[in-house]
């Protein structure tokens, strides 16, 4: 055909609008003129002697055989809802997962007040399904009228069932929103549109099986305008597209579609989008608004919701009065919303029995259109023939424009019988066809050929109502929608329309074949795919070096590629680990990573916990937490650790030992033996922890050394001489000695005055790093953190203690961390990160009072500030980060015999209380063009919120010392991590023979 060849919209042929099947089925809010005995097909456009071929429509019929998968598990209405939509359950319960923050229902009375129909929807759906099931089934099977008027007539008693189940549910509703009764507003117009009489039985003798389904899904589609809520169809599910990820995306606010199309300006909603209207005005039927309303249609709790609800168009109509149009309307068309600044095109029209016809050619090569091909992205319909292209398509000088063609599957996701396919044709560069694995360089039409629905599609009937239509023209929207969201998300990429093309085509999910083959092109397109990263293995991210800070008044170079000087890229296949410690992860902490398409980049954001390890419980906790418990914390019940509590009772977890030392110089030892988790080789390692103290014979002078649990030693009173006291993650003792806790220490006192001690310690810790992979199943997050330093903090403490009185013990400290490669107890995988560690200081008070008959009252709180190293990549902003802790308690000793101890505490763990760290980054800093250069973050690491923990801990002895019994109890009082169990218990009984 030469460029003066009619082009045909790809419409539905069961509407009236293509002149081929059954009418279009309005809105159930707008009554037709005249009831009808059924719908019938328009008359097809006299012929224009000046266009003397006609769109050839053909007949496209859904398949009705099928509807039952449609209204089956697959359907959007009733039955198994969670089959169709997975987690996603747009009836009931947490609606927000789904819709985000759109409002649901308003009834009209009150702003923002919920419907209690919307709960409901699902059941009556349900009911609503089974029952037409019993209809559709008995109609099916009746005989003709004349012979069975009986049974016509049971018919119509079952539809008067129908009728009065709907009004029960939504005459409120309907009553609310129009003022008319459910029969005035609804039921009887509906019934009138398909020529039924429910006091005249024989009428429905006139329904043919198509109609009676679309009776049913008119019926549906109706009722569920008045549920306050956007409509779900099948098709959301299918691309796996939500609302809300389209405002995660930002709804397609800064991008303009094109549409070629029949279109005038009628409907409200879509009128409020156009900049830009041309070409034929007066012609419309409705085939335009219908293929707009899947693009740009609102999020306004009614009718249909388009995939970039603010998007703006610009349409141009090529169509005239007899629904037909040649090649140079069309050029004119894409020439005319191009310069409104749309960079992608919606293209639904075609030649009769081409899924693409050789004069594409002759359009995307024209001056006006080679001119616009390096900023514009045009997406096809296949057609509705249901044929498999033979011919190949010459594209010479228009090969490397950017096109798509978009076929049709049915709402279980194979090809429409409609729909036309690619088969292996070539599109030629001249002579040659190019044959090449990677999808862009393919001149293999299935290469740019990809499906999405296009059956039973509700769509804007242009009056403010919906209807269904079927068509590749319903299936084309979709992509053209899905690209509105990449040009908003990645505005850069409104002129690298191949690198759209890629991430649209290359995140496709596979159909039919395994790989692109001639039925469904690359497949079925995948919204969300497509806003993702196509080989997250293939992200890289930029270090800015730490010894060269780049000035961040330079905003880096004038292109969208080229990364600044200085900076170091690093793949983010080592980043695969996932963050551990929570409050990192709960903030808006995220650093840029680039993927690389064709020319260009695009950028994600990926949280930032992802560099970082630390202090993990996850699966561990109550292991962990239980064991530390129970390891011999007894020790006789009234034993004190020595050195630790100067003055009087303990209450720990450590045994000690007395012995007997030369000159009145008395020694003891104090120790366990930890049963540690298994490391790499997945078994445990038992670990011994030791030390010894030496007292004088005055008692004023004593030291000591050994290697384990040194907080308990440097900063441990009576009642609070657990391990587990001081660490930041489960108790409130001074966590700064927590985090340096496990390797060697040493201590030494003086007393200075009656009842006045001075204590002067250091602690260390070097933690083995298969104390952090016995944690980690995964192979490849056990490789990454192969290459991580051990753990190395020390801890300086100077403390006070001074007995008040026999029964009270007052104290105060002086603490401080240095921490080698870390960040109170986090660590990074880029050990640039954190390379020069961070200092932190922090003063603790304390005291033990004995208040008699066995009872002590105690408690702890510490004030901590952190600063940075100064050459990591992270450092601590100016003022540092603040933090406390704190932790209260009581004990009883002897409660239930002399030798048992129970203890009561509240602690609150160490928390960030305020304070940011910043980063130099290199990220998108113009995302208008795209431009890279380096930026200074800050981010406030300030925790989620203060952790409040209660523990109980009971232990004593039993058959005269023979045996012992500990009880143990444990409950998040305000959880923050989730991760984290709200209540634990557990138990121990041990006896010796």
């Amino acid at each position: 055909m030469t460029s003066s060849n009619l082009l045909r919209a790809c419409l539905l042929s069961a509407t009236a609008l293509c002149a081929t099947g059954l009418s279009a089925v309005a809105s159930a809010q707008t009554a037709p003129a005249a009831p009808a005995p059924a719908p019938t097909a328009t008359p097809t456009p006299a012929p224009n002697p000046a266009k003397p071929l006609k769109p050839l429509t053909g007949k496209v019929e859904p398949r009705w055989g099928n509807i039952r998968t449609f209204w089956g598990d697959v359907s959007p209405y009733w039955g198994n809802i969670r089959t169709f939509w997975g987690d996603v359950n747009p009836y009931e319960g947490d609606l927000s997962a789904f819709w985000g923050n759109i409002r649901t229902f308003n009834d009209g009375t009150t702003a923002g007040n919920l419907s209690p129909l919307w709960g409901n929807i699902r059941t009556f759906s349900g009911e609503l399904g089974a029952q037409w099931g019993n209809i559709r089934t008995f109609w099916g099977n009746i005989r003709t009228f004349s012979d069975a008027p009986g049974d016509y007539a049971s018919l119509a008693d079952q539809l008067k069932a129908l009728v009065q189940q709907s009004e029960t549910f939504w005459g409120g509703a309907v009553q609310t929103q129009t003022g008319k009764s459910f029969s005035e507003a609804f039921s009887n117009p509906m019934l009138s549109k398909y020529g039924i009489d429910l006091g005249n039985p024989e009428s429905l003798a006139r329904l043919t099986p198509d109609q009676r389904e679309r009776f049913f899904l008119d019926w549906y589609d109706g009722l569920m305008n008045y549920s306050g809520a956007d409509h779900v169809d099948h098709w959301m599910k299918a691309i796996n597209w939500t609302p809300k990820l389209t405002q995660i995306q930002g709804s397609g606010a800064d991008s303009v579609i094109g549409l070629v199309d029949f279109y005038a300006a009628n409907d409200p909603d879509v009128k409020n989008k156009l900049i830009y209207s041309g070409g034929v005005s007066t012609v419309d039927n409705g085939h335009g608004v219908a293929v707009l309303s899947l693009m740009v249609a609102s999020h306004d709790g009614k009718g249909v919701m388009g995939i970039a609800p603010n998007a703006k168009i610009a349409a141009y109509n090529p169509f005239d009065a007899t629904q037909t149009a040649d090649w140079a309307a069309v050029r004119m068309g894409i020439t005319e919303v191009t310069k409104r600044g749309a960079a992608v095109v919606n293209l639904s029209l075609g030649v009769p029995n081409w899924t693409l016809h050789p004069d594409w050619q002759t359009v995307l090569k024209s001056k006006e259109v080679d001119a616009v091909k390096n900023k514009t992205i045009f997406v096809i319909a296949a057609g509705n023939d249901g044929i498999t292209q033979t011919q190949n398509v010459n594209m010479k000088d228009a090969f490397d424009t950017t096109f798509l063609v978009v076929g049709s599957v049915d709402p279980s996701g194979k090809i429409s019988d409609f729909s036309n396919r690619p088969g292996t044709t070539c599109l030629l560069d001249g002579d040659s066809c190019k044959y090449s694995s990677k999808i862009e360089e393919s001149g293999l039409l299935m290469n740019r050929f990809i499906v999405a629905p296009g059956e039973f599609i509700l769509v804007s009937d242009g009056k403010g109502g919906v209807t269904r239509m079927s068509g590749t023209s319903f299936a084309a929207p979709l992509v053209s929608g899905a690209i509105a969201l990449i040009h908003d998300r990645w505005p850069w990429l409104k002129t690298y329309p191949r690198d759209v093309a890629k991430a649209i085509l290359a995140s496709a999910k596979d159909l039919g074949a395994p790989g692109i083959d001639p039925v469904y092109g690359v497949g079925m397109l995948d919204v969300e795919a497509a806003q993702s990263a196509l080989d997250f293995n293939k992200l890289k991210y930029y270090l800015v070096d730490p010894t060269k800070r780049i000035d961040t008044t330079v905003t880096g170079t004038t292109t969208t590629t080229a990364v600044p000087t200085g900076a170091v890229e690093i793949k983010v296949d080592a980043l695969r680990t996932t963050g551990i410690q929570s409050a990192w992860v709960t903030k808006d902490m995220y650093f840029t990573a680039f993927e690389p398409l064709l020319q260009t980049k695009r950028d994600f954001l990926i949280p930032l916990s992802s560099r970082l390890v630390g202090t993990q419980r996850n699966g561990e906790y109550f292991q962990e937490f239980v064991y530390n418990r129970f390891m011999s914390w007894m020790g006789g019940g009234a034993s004190s650790v020595a050195g630790a509590a100067p003055f009087g009772r303990g209450f720990s977890d450590l045994n000690r030992v007395p012995m007997y030392g030369v000159n009145e110089w008395s020694l003891s030892m104090t120790g366990k033996l930890l049963n540690t988790a298994p490391g790499i080789e997945g078994y445990y390692r038992p670990r011994l922890q030791t030390s010894v103290d030496v007292q004088s014979p005055s008692g004023k002078f004593g030291f000591s050394f050994g290697h384990g649990d040194g907080a308990v030693f440097l900063g441990g009173q009576q009642a609070t001489q657990l391990t587990s006291d001081f660490d930041a993650y489960s108790g409130g003792v001074n966590p700064l000695l927590g985090f340096a806790s496990g390797g060697a220490h040493v201590a030494g006192r003086v007393e200075i005055a009656p009842s006045v001690k001075v204590s002067l310690g250091m602690t260390s810790q070097r933690r083995d790093l298969r104390d952090d992979l016995h944690k980690v199943t995964d192979i490849n997050d056990r490789r990454l953190l192969n290459g991580l330093d051990p753990y190395k903090s020390a801890a300086a403490n100077l403390r006070v203690d001074y007995k008040a009185s026999p029964w009270l013990n007052l104290a105060a400290s002086l603490t401080r961390l240095d921490e080698a490669n870390a960040l109170l107890g986090v660590r990074s995988i880029e050990e640039r990160d954190l390379a020069d560690g961070s200092f932190t200081d922090g003063v603790t008070i304390s005291a033990d009072a004995a208040i008699g008959s066995g009872f002590s009252l105690f408690g702890s709180a510490t004030g901590a500030r952190t600063s940075s190293g100064g050459k990591g990549l992270l450092q601590v902003s100016d003022g540092g980060l603040k933090a406390t802790a704190f932790q209260v308690g009581v004990s009883k000793q002897r409660l239930l015999g002399k030798g048992d101890n129970l203890r009561l505490t509240i602690a609150q763990p160490l928390t960030v209380e305020n304070g940011s760290i910043e980063m130099q980054m290199v990220k998108v800093i113009d995302r208008a063009t795209g431009e890279i250069g380096v930026v200074n973050e800050r981010f406030d690491i300030a925790g989620p919120g203060r952790r409040y923990i209660a523990e109980a801990v009971y232990g004593g002895s039993i058959l005269d010392g023979r045996g012992e019994v500990a009880l143990f109890g444990r409950a998040e009082l305000r959880q923050v991590d989730a991760t984290m169990p709200r209540m634990m218990a557990g138990s121990r009984l041990r006896l010796a023979f």
